[in-house]
């Protein structure tokens, strides 16, 4: 009886582990489980626009628009070469185009779920943090990377979380939140 018990709850650890690892394995591949969506001529236009725009500089050819309530608020392309900036990533640069014609507080400020980034290329791994770091959770893009890359990008990921160390003393970072108005703490 306890062994049967055993195997069932073995059975079942199995199949949850395997669900787990294959989520976390694909989770970047969630959006093939949705149907395209059509843009607007106008967004498209607009996107190729910007693609070609980074054509001049040889940066590779990528466009973006930040959307808010359907209503372009921001506008880049790649100048990775062009600036001799590494950030200059389509995605980075519409949002630095929003936050300068908008202000960082009004940005700040934004009704998340009304807030939408559109590229011609599914944005790389810097660019996903920033749009994760400023909440920007709704994401289109025309072109979708290999899968294979993402699985290069989680062994990169995986290689960053175990070298990272902490090191010297945090209370040096601490006193420099207490000297911001808005940080105190650090929270």
């Amino acid at each position: 009886m306890k062994l049967k018990l055993h195997l069932k709850i073995s059975y079942i650890f199995n199949i949850i582990l395997f669900l787990v690892l294959t989520f976390l394995l694909f989770q970047t591949q969630l959006f093939r489980f949705y149907p395209v969506q059509e843009l607007p001529a106008e967004i498209e236009k607009e996107l190729a626009i910007n693609g070609s725009m980074a054509l001049l500089s040889e940066d590779v050819p990528v466009g973006a628009l930040l959307t808010y309530k359907d209503k372009i608020i921001g506008s880049g392309y790649n100048t990775v070469f062009r600036d001799g900036n590494i950030a200059g990533h389509a995605e980075i640069n519409a949002i630095n185009d929003a936050i300068a014609k908008i202000g960082i507080e009004e940005f700040l400020d934004l009704d998340r779920s009304k807030l939408e980034i559109i590229s011609t290329f599914e944005p790389c791994e810097m660019c996903r943090g920033a749009l994760i770091h400023y909440r920007i959770n709704n994401v289109k893009f025309l072109k979708d990377k290999p899968s294979l890359r993402w699985l290069k990008s989680d062994r990169a990921e995986m290689m960053y979380e175990i070298h990272k160390k902490q090191a010297g003393r945090e209370n040096t970072q601490d006193s420099l939140f207490l000297l911001h108005p808005r940080y105190p703490g650090g929270d």
